[in-house]
């Protein structure tokens, strides 16, 4: 009893040594960049220690991985050789985890950004580093990482690792057992807990201020993970042909015959209120062509606003919806922007215009927005509130993902009653994602098929965003709201599709609604191309808000404005234009592509498809 006992306390100190050198790492930091904390108040300062605390305890589960087997086989033997292969091995950790720390200290004033994988390239030429940094530099990172290494050591041998764990006689069975304990508890603690979501960096994000969630987010867990995700990009994946006729195509889509709108509105200065329907297809819309009395509230607001027919998700996740919609960047295929903080900084952010015109920004989910590093990225968004399922009352019921639709929409509709105006407000809904756990409480589908656990949750959703509406149609700010209610993505449904990545896959429903409408616009249909990214310009113009940065998308409410709409689909695209579509893609080790429409039109399409994803691709490489 005696060795497990040693055992489990060597293992406790080894584990807080790990979360104690994070932390000095973090003041170091904090204490090299002072001067850009001047106007933070010091309580925010402080709490980044505590945000910090669960990618440091999935970090110190990392590097405790080998210790773990050591202990174990410790447990089996007293031969010397053990504890001298695991002070090798926490040398090398020490080493590499100080070299970490110093290195990011060191570029961080440059690149104002982590060190990420794009580390690998500088270290291909190390005595360019070595020549390019300061005398300063050079001299301060060889003296705290001997401090690190050697004050580890040290610390190490008297207090953390001792070779007294005596083994009497022989304890296979009691090591294998610590063994799955303990690498089960370790594991458990790498993924970030019990979470149906592992954790992403969005677990340390907390502050408008990026300096502090970039000193919250363990720097050793952010390389690992920058280097897993997007070191082998290959910048010359989506190379169809040369980058400046690329450009040139790219720039001739977006040029618009005419400088002209078609205002929508009856005044320019609205509240605004988007309502991301999770994986909510076009199938599922009678007005959309879709099956009856699956959403038949939604249904029901479409008779008094504009409903655009073709319009056409991004991607095929929340996350790339979510980017593309509010910051109006285009899904890139294989990868996801709001997972690569250096290079989602580069992007626009729709919310932060609607501050700078003096309206509230609150975004409100059931889940948990560490699902595709949201949360990080409506940070950068700078939304002014960010409420998710962790911030509602602990007395409401939950689902496996969160709060259930019905109580998000009462709550929403409460904050929105208290809220200041002019507002700008997200409600992103849950329950139509799986694993469907919605309460059953509303009618169901008379569809019996594999999806029809999804279509009852979409409209036990669509009675919620009933209830919703007749609760806040008598609020005082309600004649002032404009209301757009869109899809994040499609889904598979009761009907069937010839192609999975086609645009009657990619098709969502997108309605303008609300009392500020122009009467003679209401119940009315617009069937120009468009997509997710189209969305903050658009309504930008409608305000007469700045929208120049939104590079990417065109005016769907100017008449010349050019019709097409891209997704990303798999390893490849999907072109949409108002006469015919063209999709090139990878599913598995086959390559597909098609067209469908008006024939003669393919060849065009694919130049024009091509030249869109190697320009995107580009830029995304390049940020």
């Amino acid at each position: 009893m005696a060795n497990m006992k040693q055992y489990i306390v060597t293992l406790i100190k080894l584990f807080l040594f790990w979360l104690l050198f994070f932390a000095v790492g973090r003041l170091l930091f904090l204490m090299v960049y002072h001067h850009a904390l001047v106007s933070i108040p010091w309580g925010e300062i402080v709490t980044c220690f505590w945000h910090a605390l669960r990618l440091d305890i999935s970090t110190a589960c990392y590097l405790l991985t080998i210790p773990i087997i050591l202990l174990c086989i410790k447990l089996c033997t007293s031969r010397r050789w053990v504890d001298i292969l695991f002070y090798i091995v926490f040398t090398i950790e020490l080493f590499v985890c100080s070299l970490i720390i110093l290195g990011e200290i060191c570029v961080y004033g440059e690149w104002g950004d982590k060190l990420s994988y794009k580390i690998l390239l500088y270290l291909q030429h190390p005595m360019e580093i070595i020549t390019t940094a300061t005398t300063l530099q050079l001299i301060f990172t060889v003296i705290c990482v001997t401090v690190f290494v050697a004050g580890g050591l040290r610390l190490c041998r008297k207090h953390i690792w001792k070779a007294a764990i005596a083994v009497k006689k022989h304890r296979y069975t009691k090591a294998i057992s610590a063994l799955l304990i303990w690498g089960g508890l370790c594991f458990l603690g790498m993924r970030g807990g019990w979470d149906a979501i592992p954790i992403t960096q969005s677990a340390a994000y907390y502050s408008h201020h990026n300096i502090l969630n970039d000193a919250a987010v363990n720097p050793h867990w952010n390389l690992l993970y920058s280097i897993a995700y997007f070191h082998n990009a290959d910048p010359h994946r989506y190379h169809y042909t040369d980058d400046a006729t690329a450009e040139r195509i790219f720039t001739e889509l977006l040029d618009t015959e005419k400088d002209s709108i078609t205002h929508i509105l009856t005044h320019n200065k609205v509240n605004v209120v988007i309502i991301l329907l999770e994986s909510w297809s076009a199938d599922l819309i009678e007005s959309l062509s879709g099956s009856k009395h699956i959403t038949d509230n939604f249904n029901e607001l479409v008779k008094n606003g504009i409903l655009f027919t073709r319009t056409y998700a991004n991607g095929h996740r929340s996350q790339q919806a979510i980017c593309s919609i509010f910051s109006g960047f285009p899904s890139v295929p294989m990868y996801d922007i709001t997972d690569n903080h250096n290079k989602y900084r580069h992007l626009p952010s729709w919310p932060q215009i609607m501050n700078e015109a003096g309206y509230h920004t609150s975004f409100y989910f059931g889940g948990n927005l560490d699902y595709g590093n949201i949360r990080s990225f409506l940070l950068h968004c700078n939304f002014d509130s960010i409420i998710e399922g962790s911030d509602m009352p602990s007395t409401l019921p939950r689902g496996k993902l969160g709060v259930p639709d019905e109580y998000m929409f009462a709550a929403h509709a409460d904050a929105l009653h208290s809220m200041q105006e002019p507002f700008m407000s997200v409600l992103f809904t849950l329950s139509s994602h799986s694993p469907y756990d919605q309460p059953k409480n509303t009618e169901e589908v008379d569809i019996q098929c594999e999806e029809t656990p999804f279509l009852n949750s979409v409209k036990y959703c669509d009675h919620w965003l009933g209830a919703y509406f007749d609760k806040i149609k008598n609020e005082p700010w309600y004649a002032n709201t404009l209301f757009i209610l869109v899809g994040d993505h499609s889904h598979p449904t009761h009907i069937s599709k010839k192609y999975h990545f086609s645009s009657d896959y990619q098709h969502i429903p997108l309605l303008f609604y609300g009392e500020p409408l122009i009467p003679e616009l209401r119940g009315t249909e617009n069937d120009i191309v468009c997509s997710h990214v189209d969305l903050a310009l658009s309504v930008l113009s409608q305000m007469n808000l700045d929208n120049d940065m939104f590079a990417w998308g065109k005016n769907i409410f100017n008449p010349y404005s050019p019709q097409f709409a891209f997704y990303e689909a798999l390893s490849g695209y999907g072109w949409i234009r108002p006469q015919a579509e063209y999709a090139e893609f990878h599913n598995g080790s086959k390559y597909f592509s098609y067209g469908l429409g008006d024939s003669t039109c393919h060849p065009v399409l694919k130049q024009e498809g091509r030249a869109y994803l190697q320009h995107l691709y580009n830029t995304y490489i390049h940020y």
